[in-house]
């Protein structure tokens, strides 16, 4: 069985430098408020002088015609390293190649990869956190019993501790699933918390997100509501899995408020007993 593998990939981290020195800082923080790793603050102070670089300007223009944060790691992490020839085919946004010559430039122009050498320990600490946690997870297994087929694609979790620091991004290429994810976000001013500090959190979000990826023909036929019930009751599970009943049901009990889905509990136990009785049936049969 394929497991997770946590790695720091160059290529997206050039993406998340031509992101601090372009707007999306800005918009993430309209988005909510929020308080950014140290490291963060210190690699947009460095970008500051390349705010006028087509790779920069490149982001900001395809940020306001609605192109997505992934298009922007997706095309990079479909390119060699470190020349960003494209491999496959590109996002649709970014299918002329062009942005990516802007950011091979990028790259060598502000020497990037000496800051990265600089703050090596703080990168290194993100990525043992992750490998930690998902060294014993089974967040992979878990999805296959949902699929009831083995996955069969590698996937790799990487750690981001600069952009983007709100959401996670997900990346899909033909070496890898690439899933970046930031840190948790803190409460007020305080800095986010580190990776490795709670591994409830890393997994819940990691589980989400590759559940919506890998489930999504199951997901297609229900409507909003349905989707974010077979999410979260899929979570739910995940944590009683890698964790205890405990994790689990801290989950179920926050997210059941917060997300307003009374019926959560009730589609987390059909969930359970589908997963149990391991018939081929489809996940649709939860809603009947």
């Amino acid at each position: 069985m394929l497991k997770l593998k946590v790695v720091v990939d160059d290529r997206a981290r050039l993406v998340t430098a031509a992101l601090a020195a372009s707007d999306w800082p800005v918009y993430e923080q309209d988005q909510a408020p929020h308080a950014v790793h140290a490291h963060s603050k210190q690699l947009r102070q460095f970008m500051q002088p390349y705010r006028t670089h087509p790779a920069v300007v490149g982001v900001n223009v395809g940020l306001a015609q609605g192109t997505a944060v992934s298009d922007f790691f997706t095309a990079a992490l479909r390119c060699t390293w470190p020349g960003l020839e494209p491999t496959e085919p590109l996002p649709y946004s970014l299918r002329d190649g062009i942005w990516l010559q802007a950011l091979a430039d990028f790259g060598r122009e502000t020497a990037v990869a000496g800051f990265w050498n600089e703050h090596a320990a703080q990168w290194q600490a993100a990525q043992a956190g992750l490998a930690r946690i998902f060294g014993e997870s089974d967040i992979i297994s878990f999805i296959s019993q949902l699929l009831s087929s083995p996955v069969s694609r590698k996937t790799a979790v990487m750690p981001t501790i600069t952009y983007p620091m709100l959401n996670p991004v997900l990346a899909n290429t033909a070496e890898a699933l690439f899933f970046i994810l930031p840190p948790a976000k803190a409460w007020g001013e305080s800095p986010p918390w580190p990776h490795g500090e709670d591994p409830g959190w890393a997994v819940a979000q990691t589980c989400r997100h590759l559940a919506a990826h890998f489930l999504k023909s199951s997901l297609e036929p229900l409507d909003e509501t349905g989707q974010k019930l077979l999410i979260h009751a899929a979570v739910t599970l995940c944590l009683a899995n890698d964790f205890d009943e405990a994790e689990a049901m801290a989950y179920l009990v926050r997210i059941k408020k917060e997300r307003n889905l009374p019926r959560l509990p009730l589609i987390v136990e059909k969930l359970r007993e589908h997963l149990a009785a391991a018939d081929g049936r489809s996940l649709a049969h939860l809603f009947t």
